[in-house]
């Protein structure tokens, strides 16, 4: 059974821990983590004679913090304590004894060791509760957050009929927070996200779908919704909301 991440000091205490036992070296020091937004810094690894780089770590169990991730961001970019920094968003149902750790450990000697990450200064790393794990563009991220939070602010009803739109639900990724429905009378799949009004019995069936290890569930979910227009990096996209479960007749 998983325990989930404690958070707070005993969440930062027992990565630590756990990261020294495999073979890490850490420094930690308070002023790091008030100043430079780093809980902790890796400064070598067990039979490693001497580590290329020093990694400072910045832990989070909070999903798609876009506040934080643009302190931890800013401050990175101006400070240049450390050659490495890494932003870790770890899923608060992994489990840290049970090989969370393990993945963190993982990761960082990817990070320290392949070359497709040898020029990358600042890094977002993803610690899922399938046991993987997946770097990221903190900065793009960043992007796409406030591109979320943008949207009641920019979007306008697109001109269209008073009756609501059906389709079918095909696909929702959980951890992503949105999906696509397939409508007949739309060229695309029209894109939705979990914010945006979706009733209670459809999110019910979302959840009882089969997540893939990739993270997606393969829908197949009648629904009625309607569609707004949002402007995304200077460009108008349909997103659809009040999304609704169809009923047998309206389907047919």
């Amino acid at each position: 059974m998983n325990r989930p991440f404690i958070h707070g000091i005993n969440f930062e205490e027992r990565l630590r821990t756990k990261l020294e036992a495999l073979g890490c070296r850490i420094y930690y020091d308070q002023t790091y983590d008030h100043q430079y937004k780093l809980d902790f810094i890796v400064n070598g690894f067990r039979d490693v004679a001497r580590l290329p780089e020093h990694i400072g770590i910045q832990m989070t169990a909070n999903k798609d913090d876009v506040a934080k991730q643009r302190e931890f961001l800013h401050v990175q970019k101006k400070s240049f304590v450390v050659p490495k920094a890494i932003y870790l968003e770890a899923d608060p149902a992994a489990d840290i004894e049970q090989g969370a750790a393990t993945l963190v450990y993982a990761a960082l000697l990817a990070l320290v060791f392949n070359r497709e990450y040898r020029h990358r200064r600042i890094v977002g790393l993803r610690l899922t509760r399938n046991f993987s794990f997946e770097f990221f563009d903190l900065e793009e991220n960043i992007r796409h957050l406030q591109g979320l939070e943008r949207l009641p602010k920019t979007s306008r009803m697109i001109p269209t009929s008073d009756e609501p739109l059906v389709g079918k639900i095909i696909n929702f990724n959980k951890e992503k927070g949105y999906g696509f429905i397939a409508c007949e009378s739309r060229p695309n799949n029209v894109f939705f996200h979990i914010r945006n009004e979706i009733a209670e019995e459809v999110l019910a069936h979302i959840e009882t779908a089969e997540e893939e290890s990739t993270g997606w569930r393969q829908l197949d979910i009648p629904v009625t919704f309607r569609e707004k227009s949002v402007v995304r990096f200077g460009e108008d996209k349909p997103v659809a909301f009040d999304i609704k479960l169809a009923s047998a007749v309206l389907c047919a």
